[in-house]
């Protein structure tokens, strides 16, 4: 059977190019020019589809397929509710291995999300919601000293703004950010700032199938990211999970707490005030280094395609150490920033490099990773020709 992935950037490129290396036939049907329309393994349905949260309206496009059936991957956040939400005769003709839309929408919510972990008593951070700009005033002013504004839909606030959350550095400021997010309709949890580099950071990557059984987990360390403190992993390396054997336990009771099915990769940081691995967030679909992660020995997008056929998911018994994986431009723009402030790059940046995974640019799919870099150079060059042709104050 055919699979559909939903998405358009570098986690649907690295689940297209791990489905291609299988042999399943795979098409892209999100409506895009991104860069993944570039991979020598892209094709597209008869009709492409715009980003949704609405089962009905994604049911409504795949009825108009010339598809009678195929496999549905999820590479947001949105696609995920999507599908999680679709009727059930739909999920019978287009199978998916994903949780149900409750459970989605509890791990997307950053403010359901902390409320569950409560519940469960799994460790993470302080944080108190902020709807708006009056919710500031009540929150301790110790909080306010370490914490960050942290979106409970992350995709739509870095749509908008570029990031995934503002440092507090005054009230002033802090409310001016809270009403213009507001007037988007994004809310906020004021939470907590755990201290610590990125080597602090680990990724949980793994699947659970449709009984329950989690087939395999993969553990990650994060080695940098860019911008510093707020931002995606660009380069991490995998480790064993004996090393981080709280954070495992922790996943596994959240997992099973809530009945969930599928892609996960969670994100938990060490609390050296405490010695506490803290979870952060948990994705319920599949995310940046999907592709290096089936390379070292966890292919997720193959796990989630088996699991939604009703076909056995063979377990994980052991994975590559030591190998790393990055997200190149953002890998380079962290070690540039890194030199000219005068500092070492966190981690090896020479073997990283040449003999790490590389998430956009492939020998054999080389067209993806040169349009990206293309991309980036042209944004650089327009934010300095915005900038010499800003007007000097007082001028």
């Amino acid at each position: 059977m055919p699979a559909i992935v939903l998405g358009k950037h570098i986690t649907a490129l690295g689940v297209l190019r791990t489905l291609a290396r299988r042999g399943i036939e795979t098409y892209v049907a999100e409506e895009t020019t991104d860069v993944i329309t570039r991979s020598r393994w892209y094709r597209r349905p008869t009709v492409t589809v715009p980003e949704t949260t609405d089962g009905a309206e994604l049911a409504d496009y795949l009825r108009g397929l010339d598809l009678s059936r195929a496999v549905l991957i999820t590479c947001s956040d949105r696609w995920t509710q999507a599908v999680a939400a679709l009727p059930p005769e739909m999920r019978a003709q287009f199978p998916a291995s994903v949780a149900p839309r409750d459970v989605v929408d509890s791990f997307i919510d950053k403010e359901r999300f902390r409320q569950l972990v409560d519940r469960v008593g799994i460790p993470a951070p302080r944080a108190i919601p902020i709807a708006g700009p009056g919710d500031l005033e009540g929150a301790p002013e110790e909080l306010l000293r370490t914490a960050f504004l942290k979106p409970t839909d992350s995709q739509r606030y870095a749509r908008r703004y570029g990031t995934k959350g503002w440092f507090v550095e005054g009230l002033a400021e802090a409310h001016a950010h809270v009403a213009d997010a507001a007037a988007a309709g994004i809310r906020f949890m004021l939470q907590e700032w755990i201290p610590g580099d990125p080597s602090h950071t680990i990724l949980l990557d793994g699947f659970v199938d449709r009984h329950g059984s989690i087939r395999g987990i993969l553990a990650r360390r994060r080695v940098r990211m860019d911008p510093p403190k707020l931002a995606n992993t660009a380069c991490s390396v995998t480790i064993p999970l004996a090393e981080v054997a709280g954070a495992v336990a922790s996943a596994r009771r959240l997992l099973a707490a809530v009945g969930y099915r599928g892609i996960f990769n969670a994100e938990f940081k060490l609390d050296d005030r405490d010695g506490t691995w803290k979870i952060i967030e948990v994705n319920p679909r599949a995310f940046w280094m999907v592709a290096h992660v089936a390379k070292c020995g966890l292919d997720l997008p193959w796990m989630s395609y088996l699991d939604a056929l009703e076909l056995p998911v063979p377990a994980l018994r052991r994975y590559r150490l030591g190998r790393y994986g990055h997200y190149e431009l953002p890998d380079a723009a962290s070690i540039v920033r890194a030199v000219a402030n005068g500092r070492r790059p966190d981690g090896s940046v020479l073997r990283t490099w040449l003999t790490g995974d590389h998430s956009m640019f492939w020998w054999s799919d080389p067209l993806p990773g040169l349009l990206d870099f293309r991309n980036a150079v042209a944004r650089r060059a327009g934010d300095v020709r915005r900038s010499i042709r800003r007007p000097t104050p007082g001028a």
